[in-house]
């Protein structure tokens, strides 16, 4: 079995969040303010490290990318926009589904959407003083209550707190914000610590990977693909039912496709009644007969932000070459 490195770009992503730690001593790496992506209230002038990881996320592209465009009727549906540009979460604070703003759409959940309140200050875990704005040192910040303002809607959070991690606070942000030391603000003196990355990884290579163990063999007249999920705690995929992964054994002969199987992932209680993704801490194993003739298979996992979308334009989880 020869496995295939496939790496991607991170998903989704929120902005600024302070996290407390242990100083130590860094210099201030120099950056151009120029080379920075804007943000509102120009929040990158002093976290140039985390407007860079925002600039990277879904939490950036939230209104303007095209499968949100696509499915949301061409941002007609009223349920669906308030959480892809919304005014900040704590004017009506966490678990209530926010407002949507009026201006500066495009950029989607941004540092002022998580982080200010109704009076102007910003929150986070530390609650340091500073002279460029006022902070608020809020214990709630970072928790699973935080992100399920928005995320509880499609039942992720749900299946969250029925896993082995749901007692766990801060599980969202362990899993997707993970840890890095470098300085939260830019300024002379100014320490390293230990602070999130904003990048707020979901559907990439690196992820699934780490979450869902693969392992595929022929037996007999068969090849068979078990999955296992170790280290997820909500279904694969999760989010609205348009969002589906697809498990493919494409069989060859040299460089000829002989036969093709696909196991769909996806919620389908609308369509059929029926809900296939991968539960956590599911083992599932796929069976299909290996056509005549066939010298290997390559296994994929294809992940859709949109089930109608073209295989072709589907995002590559995993990929393997499997030989007999």
């Amino acid at each position: 079995m020869r496995v295939l490195a496939v790496w991607g770009v991170s998903l989704v992503g929120v902005s600024l969040m302070l996290v407390g730690a242990k100083f130590t001593a860094r210099a201030t790496p120099a950056y151009s303010v120029s080379d920075l992506p804007k943000t509102r209230g120009d929040c990158q002038t002093c976290h140039p490290n985390e407007a860079r990881d925002w600039a990277e996320s879904r939490h950036a592209a939230a209104w303007e990318s095209e499968t949100f465009a696509q499915a949301s009727r061409n941002r007609t549906l009223k349920m669906c926009l308030p959480c892809h540009a919304p005014e900040p979460i704590l004017h009506k604070g966490f678990g209530e589904h926010p407002a949507l703003r009026n201006d500066e759409r495009a950029h989607g959940i941004d540092c002022i959407s998580c982080h200010q309140d109704a009076n102007g200050a910003y929150h986070g875990t530390l609650g340091t003083q500073t002279d460029a704005h006022p902070t608020v040192k809020n214990e709630k910040f970072g928790t699973v209550e935080m992100c399920a303002t928005c995320h509880e809607i499609f039942g992720t959070v749900d299946w969250y707190k029925q896993s082995e991690w749901g007692k766990d606070p801060h599980g969202c942000v362990n899993c997707h914000m993970p840890v890095v030391e470098r300085p939260i603000a830019m300024g002379e003196g100014l320490p390293a610590r230990k602070a999130r990355v904003h990048k707020f990884e979901g559907a990439t290579p690196e992820m699934f990977q780490k979450g869902v163990k693969i392992s595929h063999e022929r037996r007999d007249d068969l090849l068979q693909i078990k999955l296992e999920s170790v280290w997820v705690g909500h279904t694969v995929p999760t989010g609205p039912e348009y969002v589906v992964a697809i498990v493919e054994a494409r069989f060859m002969r040299g460089d000829t496709e002989v036969g093709k199987h696909q196991t769909l992932l996806a919620d389908n209680t609308a369509i059929d009644g029926n809900d296939t993704r991968l539960k956590p801490g599911e083992r599932r194993v796929i069976r299909t007969p290996i056509p005549e003739g066939a010298t290997h298979a390559v296994v994929r996992v294809l992940h859709k932000r949109n089930r109608d979308l073209p295989d072709e334009q589907a995002r590559i989880l995993y990929e393997a070459e499997v030989r007999w």
